[in-house]
C-alpha cells in the first residue's frame, strides 16, 4: 500500500481522537463561567489548605493520590466476588470513596496532576443529556435512580483516567482486572467438571440439548461472559509484550491465563459471548497483523496463513464442539428459538418507544424503562431492558445521547490508534491494543445484550477506556498548525 495512502488513513483515524481540540476545549472550560463556578470553590480551599499545610499536606495529599490508585486496583480485581455480584452498592461506595480520596489529595497538593480532554468534554455532554432525560421523564423518581448509577460510573472514568497516568500504573490496573477474571474462570472451569446445574433456565429445551453452562461466581453465564470478554485479549497482549521483551517468566503466565479465560468464556455458551470473543480476537489479530506487515515482511506468508486458517479453526470448533455448534446455530432458527422470539419481541417494542421518544428518551435508567415498556410489550415478553445497548441508549435519553455516547467509543479507539502506533510506545503498545480490542468485543457483546449495564462490565469498560485516553495523552502527536 502505497506511503500517501497510509499516511491519509492515520491521520483520518488520528482526527478521530479529537485530539486537536483537547487544549482549545481544556482553554474555553477554565475561561467558561460554568467551569469557573465549578473550579473556584476547589481553588480557593486547595489554596487555603496548601497555605496552612505547606509541603507536609503536599506530602499527605500524594499518599491519598496513591491510596486512591491502590484503592481502584483492589475494586478491580475484587469484581468477581460473589459479595459483589449480590450487593453492587458497596463498589459504588468504593469507587466514590477513591474518588474523594483522589480530590482530596489534589486539594492538599498531590503531585499527581489530571490533564483535561476532549473525550472529559464528550463524557460531560452525555451525562448532562441524561440529566435533562431524566428530569423531563414522565417517571421521574425511577429516572433519578437510574441517573445516579450514570454518575457514579462517569464518575469512575474521571477517577480512573486521574490514578491510570503512568504506564506502569496502567499495566498494574489490568494485571488486577486479568486477575480477578482468571479467578473467576477458575472457579467457572471447576463448574464445568463437576456438571453445576443451572440457577435458571437459559436454554429452549424444544431445540436444544441440556449442557453445562458454568456461571463462576457471578450467577449468570452472559454476565460471565461478558466480564470474561475483554480479559481474553488483554491476556494474549500481556503474553506478547512479555515475548517482545523478553521476560519469559511472565510470558509463562500469561499464556496459560489466557487459554483458560478463553475457554472459560466458550464454556458459558453465551451466544453473546461467543459474537464478543471472536469481535474482540479478530480486531486484535487486525491490529498485531497492520503492525507486522510492514516491520517484517518475513513474516507475511505467516500472517496470510493464520488469516485463512484462524477462521477455519473457529468454523471446526463449531461443527465439532455440539455444545458450540447448537449454540452457534440457535441463533440462525429465528423465532423457533423461544430466546431469539424474546429478543426480537423486546427489540420491535424498544423501537417503537424511541419512535415515540427518539428526541429525549423516557428517562434514564431500568426502572424507566420497564415503566415505559409496559405500554409496548406484548403479552408475555415482559423485559429488564432493550437487550441492545445502542437500542438502550437511545431509548433512554435520546439519539443525542447515542450520537455523544458513539462518539466516545469511537474517541476512545482514536486514542488507542495514536498509543498503538507511536514510536516512543514500547511494549505499551500491545497492551493498548489488547485494551482497544477489549473495549470492541464489549461492544460487540452489547448489540444483543445489556448485561453491559451490571458493575462487573461497565467498570472494566470504563476503565478501558480511561487507560487509552492516559495512553493517547503519553504518546500524543505534535498538532499541526
Amino acid at each position: 500500500m502505497p506511503d500517501s495512502i497510509i499516511n491519509r488513513l492515520d491521520a483520518s483515524v488520528t482526527s478521530t481522537s479529537l485530539q486537536s481540540f483537547d487544549a482549545p476545549l481544556a482553554k474555553a472550560f477554565s475561561e467558561s463561567f460554568i467551569g469557573s463556578l465549578i473550579s473556584a470553590p476547589f481553588k480557593s480551599i486547595s489554596s487555603a489548605l496548601q497555605a496552612k499545610g505547606g509541603e507536609n499536606f503536599a506530602r499527605l495529599g500524594t499518599l491519598m493520590q496513591q491510596g486512591a490508585f491502590v484503592a481502584v486496583a483492589l475494586m478491580i480485581f475484587s469484581l468477581w466476588l460473589p459479595f459483589f455480584a449480590a450487593d453492587k452498592e458497596g463498589l459504588a461506595y468504593i469507587s466514590l470513596a477513591a474518588l474523594a480520596m483522589y480530590v482530596l489529595g489534589a486539594m492538599l497538593g498531590g503531585k499527581d496532576k489530571r490533564q483535561f480532554t476532549s473525550i472529559d468534554a464528550i463524557v460531560l455532554l452525555f451525562l448532562s443529556i441524561n440529566v435533562v432525560a431524566a428530569c423531563a421523564s414522565h417517571y421521574f423518581e425511577p429516572s433519578l435512580k437510574g441517573l445516579g448509577k450514570l454518575v457514579i460510573y462517569t464518575s469512575s472514568y474521571f477517577l480512573f483516567s486521574a490514578v491510570a497516568t503512568t504506564p506502569k500504573r496502567r499495566l498494574l490496573l489490568m494485571i488486577a482486572a486479568v486477575s480477578g477474571g482468571f479467578i473467576a474462570a477458575s472457579y467457572g472451569l471447576y463448574q464445568f467438571k463437576v456438571g453445576v446445574e443451572p440457577l435458571a433456565t437459559w436454554e429452549d429445551p424444544t431445540v436444544e440439548t441440556k449442557t453445562t453452562r458454568i456461571y463462576s461466581t457471578l450467577g449468570n453465564p452472559n454476565l460471565l461472559a461478558g466480564y470474561l470478554i475483554p480479559f481474553v485479549p488483554l491476556s494474549i497482549s500481556m503474553l506478547i509484550a512479555a515475548i517482545v521483551e523478553k521476560k519469559w517468566l511472565y510470558a509463562l503466565i500469561s499464556a496459560p491465563v489466557a487459554g483458560a479465560i478463553l475457554l472459560a468464556t466458550v464454556l458459558t455458551a453465551s451466544r453473546g459471548g461467543y459474537i464478543g470473543i471472536v469481535v474482540a480476537l479478530g480486531a486484535l489479530f487486525v491490529m498485531l497483523a497492520a503492525w507486522c506487515w510492514p516491520n517484517y515482511p518475513r513474516l507475511r506468508p505467516v500472517i496470510l496463513f493464520l488469516s485463512v486458517i484462524l477462521p477455519l479453526a473457529i468454523v471446526a470448533i463449531v461443527f465439532v464442539v455440539p455444545s458450540v455448534h447448537q449454540r452457534v446455530f440457535s441463533m440462525l432458527q429465528g423465532r423457533e428459538h423461544s430466546s431469539n422470539k424474546f429478543r426480537m419481541n423486546v427489540w420491535l417494542a424498544s423501537l417503537e418507544m424511541f419512535k415515540d421518544n427518539w428526541w429525549i428518551g423516557i428517562g434514564t435508567g431500568n426502572q424507566a424503562f420497564r415503566l415505559a415498556y409496559g405500554l409496548y410489550m406484548k403479552s408475555g415478553f415482559d423485559a429488564l431492558g432493550t437487550y441492545c445497548v445502542p437500542l438502550e441508549i437511545a431509548v433512554e435519553a435520546g439519539i443525542l445521547a447515542l450520537i455523544a455516547f458513539s462518539a466516545f467509543a469511537v474517541a476512545v479507539l482514536g486514542r488507542a490508534h495514536i498509543a498503538f502506533w507511536s514510536k516512543n510506545s514500547g511494549w505499551e503498545k500491545w497492551i493498548c491494543a489488547g485494551m482497544a480490542a477489549a473495549v470492541i468485543g464489549i461492544i460487540a457483546q452489547g448489540f444483543v445484550d445489556t448485561v453491559f449495564y451490571r458493575p462487573q462490565i461497565h467498570f472494566v469498560f470504563w476503565l478501558l477506556s480511561a487507560a487509552l485516553v492516559t495512553a493517547g495523552l503519553s504518546y500524543r502527536k505534535p498538532v499541526e498548525g
